[in-house]
């Protein structure tokens, strides 16, 4: 299996950002969100990194790790870019509430499961789960220039913008259903119905543990 650096190729982030610039334009995205400025984002953050950049079509044949002390973050890189159509074949996953590495697609994404925290991922096309997106805190973004589909979409407190449609079961913070469609053990106090925020640490933890974080009920 390759390393995750020899499925790319390094480039400059202007460079990077430039493009995906053109990418968002060209995808008719301009007025439809912060896609634009979330790449620019990057480059305020980060201008002495790197970017690693996938051609249309990769394959990553294992989890993608989105943490700054995981490869190939740890060798100046801040961000992987696809040209085209991404595939994961396990998860995308961030735990860092605070910042991470960035994700940017601009075609469709597939993954099994999407378990993000503070890093930006931005896709311009569509993007299919066979499980779960789990979007934690208010660091980091979500956006979708397509549609979402999946079994559950699963907001606490975070930026999600989808454009397209959504299907698949959608708990969240704002729609104050969280305590119907998860199961008791991913909140503080499992007992009292009364606290209707998930700790996003605790979904984490059940599910690198293979425990469902889903009623069966839910769906």
């Amino acid at each position: 299996m390759k390393r995750l650096e020899q499925l790319g190729r390094p480039a400059a982030l202007d460079d990077v950002a430039r493009l995906f610039a053109e990418r968002v334009a060209a995808a008719d995205l301009e007025g439809c969100g912060p896609f634009r400025d979330w790449v620019e984002q990057i480059l305020v953050d980060h201008p002495e990194k790197k970017a690693l950049v996938l051609d249309p079509g990769a394959l990553i044949e294992d989890d993608l790790i989105l943490e700054t002390d995981a490869e190939p973050f740890t060798d100046g890189f801040s961000c992987i870019v696809a040209l085209g159509d991404l595939i994961v074949t396990g998860r995308i996953f961030n735990s860092d509430v605070e910042s991470g590495p960035s994700l940017l697609v601009a075609g469709s994404l597939k993954a099994g499961d999407i378990i993000k925290a503070a890093s930006a991922v931005v896709v311009l096309g569509s993007v299919t789960v066979d499980r779960l997106v789990v979007c934690d805190g208010d660091n980091g973004v979500f956006l979708v220039g397509g549609n979402l589909s999946g079994e559950a979409l699963i907001d606490c407190d975070h930026e999600i913008l989808v454009v397209g449609d959504v299907t698949a079961t959608i708990a969240s913070d704002d729609l104050g259903n969280m305590r119907e469609l998860l199961v008791a053990e991913v909140f503080e106090d499992p007992e009292d119905a009364s606290n209707e925020w998930p700790e996003g640490d605790l979904i984490r933890e059940r599910l690198l543990a293979g425990l469902p974080v889903l009623r069966t009920t839910a769906g």
